[in-house]
């Protein structure tokens, strides 16, 4: 489970580097489907774990990627 979860929040950082909310809208559907199916054990931690592991590495993703453009215009 572990691995599942540190996969999903280096994908939500890449996802925040790079796109906007509406592929986190689709990925997480997407997250929700494979873990729902693919892992055995309660249904709501195996789904809510990876799930928020992707949100909160697409908020680091988007921060870094704030950060990036602003430091590259100059403006601190």
């Amino acid at each position: 489970m572990l691995w599942n979860v540190v996969s999903v929040f280096a994908l939500g950082v890449v996802l925040g580097l790079s796109f906007r909310a509406p592929t986190l809208l689709a990925a997480t559907a997407v997250t929700i489907a494979v873990t729902g199916l693919l892992f055995d054990g309660p249904l709501l931690p195996r789904v809510l774990v990876p799930v928020l592991g992707l949100q909160c590495g697409y908020l680091v993703g988007a921060v870094l990627a704030n950060l990036w453009k602003r430091f590259a215009h100059g403006d601190r």
